[in-house]
């Protein structure tokens, strides 16, 4: 009987790459499953369209009996966002895959897989950025203004999640309004010892984490940290760094992939490359994502809070 081989069932090998790219890429992910999903199917184009409605306030105007008060006019408008590709790959030769003392393409699936992580995230953290509203410590009036005692408490996050329900922006759709920290920042909201602070209210607290990079919960917010978090080299008093947090509200961006095949990890064995490579001396493993776009869904608004901070580490 034929025996079935690595060599007749070479398709099959892939898989073990995709699981390298998705073991790595998951956990990092911090901000792109906060966004609301959107898919977009093949064969319908580059551009996704949200569509908001305008507030509608409230009403204490006593109705007459018997009679209909007037009508009021709603509005609507559309937020657009494009697609576009992203993807890195290396080449690597037969005679380094047949002399390494380490398995070089499994280890540059999974720094590929680090590095799809670290692009989407990054791509999150840029569009948040350029449309969020901004919130310096200490009421701050600009970034190099922000001194080195200006690190983040617990009281500057509370003020940026009451100026978000003072704009009648409600909590994430998680439940919860939802912090990003900088990784320094954390830091800053950890060690704080004052009364009412993170250290202080989970000394007897059990907190699950459930969001992917959840540190804990007080007051209605939930706190993730994101390694991948801006900072603004020299640009506070004196030449120091300023970190960026966010707060954030609900229906505060979105995410859109193209169809369900948005990433993947692509290794071209040696000797698949045809007359391109006529002595199959060379093998590729790389990632690509391929439809990928973030939008800020609410120009002008709250809906995100940056909290610019210095920090003491």
């Amino acid at each position: 009987m034929a025996t079935s081989t690595t060599s007749t069932n070479s398709a099959n090998l892939h898989l073990y790459y995709e699981k390298k790219l998705l073991s790595t890429l998951e956990p990092r992910l911090v901000l792109q499953p906060l966004g609301r999903k959107q898919r977009l199917p093949k064969g319908n184009g580059k551009d996704v369209k949200w569509l908001r409605y305008s507030a509608i306030a409230g009403s204490t105007s006593t109705l007459t009996e018997g009679t209909p008060p007037a009508e009021i006019a709603f509005s609507t408008s559309n937020v657009t966002a494009s697609i576009a590709q992203y993807g890195q790959y290396a080449k690597v030769s037969d005679l380094l895959s047949d002399t390494a003392i380490d398995p070089v393409m499994d280890n540059l699936s999974e720094r590929f897989g680090v590095a799809a992580a670290k692009t989407i995230e990054q791509l999150c953290v840029a569009e948040l950025a350029n449309n969020c509203s901004n919130q310096n410590v200490n009421n701050r009036a600009n970034f190099a203004a922000i001194q080195a005692g200006d690190v983040l408490s617990h009281k500057e996050l509370i003020e940026a999640m009451i100026r978000q329900k003072a704009d009648y922006i409600g909590p994430h759709e998680s439940g919860d309004y939802v912090a990003v920290l900088h990784p320094r920042a954390e830091y800053d909201l950890l060690v704080d010892t004052n009364e009412g602070s993170f250290l202080d209210i989970h000394k007897s607290v059990d907190n699950k984490p459930l969001l992917n990079g959840e540190i804990g919960r007080m007051y209605g917010m939930r706190f993730l940290v994101s390694d991948k978090m801006l900072t603004s080299a020299g640009s506070g008093a004196g030449g120091i760094d300023v970190h960026q947090s966010f707060v954030i509200g609900e229906e505060a961006f979105g995410v859109v992939e193209l169809n369900s095949d948005a990433m993947k990890m692509i290794v071209k064995r040696h000797g698949s490359a045809g007359a391109n490579d006529p002595l199959d001396q060379f093998a590729t493993v790389g990632y690509k994502i391929n439809g990928f776009a973030v939008k800020y869904l609410d120009a002008s608004s709250k809906r995100v809070i940056a909290i610019n901070s210095a920090s003491g580490i």
